[in-house]
């Protein structure tokens, strides 16, 4: 597992005067995990945020502090506003854009590997036949 301990963090410009800053907490890319990433996300006053990732990746967004609006592609769009300790669950990032409210946003993000790549993955069953002390 890599662990980033670090206060410096990724800043992202979405054109303007809209700030995105990101900060890797974790990331594991063994073979037995589900476990891809674990992202802090920090969104300006009302940015837009077009969430991102591979196709297939499942990801968990945990708002620690809000308001945001989330709002889905489709036909027609679907919006929620979401506040503190609220969780979104994004099965397809393409179709998901966030907007901070007046004060900005901090998310918690956990990227799971796509269902593709863990069915390939050996059973990982803890061994409970031996005594463990």
């Amino acid at each position: 597992m890599i662990i980033n301990a670090s206060r410096r963090t990724a800043a992202l410009h979405t054109g303007g005067r809209e700030h995105i800053r990101i900060r890797c907490l974790a990331r594991r890319g063994m073979l037995h995990s589900e476990c891809e990433a674990v992202d802090r996300v920090s969104l300006g006053p009302h940015t837009h945020y077009d969430l991102v990732g591979r196709s297939g990746a499942e990801a968990a967004w945990y708002v620690l502090r809000g308001p945001l609006t989330a709002r889905w592609a489709g036909d027609p769009p679907a919006t929620a506003v979401l506040g503190d300790r609220d969780l979104l669950l994004a099965r397809s990032a393409q179709d998901v854009t966030l907007r901070a409210g007046p004060d900005g946003a901090e998310l918690l993000c956990l990227t799971v590997t796509p269902p593709a790549v863990t069915r390939r993955l050996p059973p990982r069953t803890p061994d409970t036949t031996k005594d463990r002390t």
